[in-house]
């Protein structure tokens, strides 16, 4: 991503449905999306399963997602996001990954507030329409 105004208008219309239904096809959409998940860990922390499940189960919420946290994580980690010990014991944000997809620094951007805007947008329009019609 080039810059903070092309990943907004990329996730505007990843959600476009006002929630993540799943995974993009296409490559660069999907490394994208997992990136900005990826952006509710920090960099050089080492973490637990089950602190990482907490932190992306709270970004699925954010963004109304049916999608369970397990298959994120990964998808995470077979896309290069999060990296993990041998045993599986511990995960790592791998920033490099993330930097080589949103720059360096790594642009942060609020999914859920794209949604809420989404949201607001479509009420709007719809006030609009309605107002429209009572004119008529």
């Amino acid at each position: 991503m080039n810059s903070r105004e092309e990943l907004e208008k990329l996730l505007r219309r990843l959600l476009g449905t006002g929630r993540f239904e799943g995974f993009p096809r296409h490559p660069d959409h999907l490394d994208s999306i997992l990136a900005v998940a990826a952006c509710q860990l920090h960099r050089r922390r080492p973490y637990g399963e089950r602190e990482v499940n907490e932190a992306l189960s709270e970004w699925l919420q954010s963004v109304n997602s049916p999608v369970d946290h397990v298959t994120l994580r990964r998808r995470m980690v077979d896309c290069g996001f999060l990296k993990r010990t041998t045993n599986g014991s511990r995960y790592f944000l791998n920033y490099g990954r993330v930097a080589g997809v949103l720059g360096d620094p790594a642009l942060e951007v609020d999914a859920g507030a794209i949604i809420d805007d989404l949201h607001c947008e479509r009420e709007e329009r719809k006030r609009a329409r309605m107002d429209e019609s009572a004119a008529r």
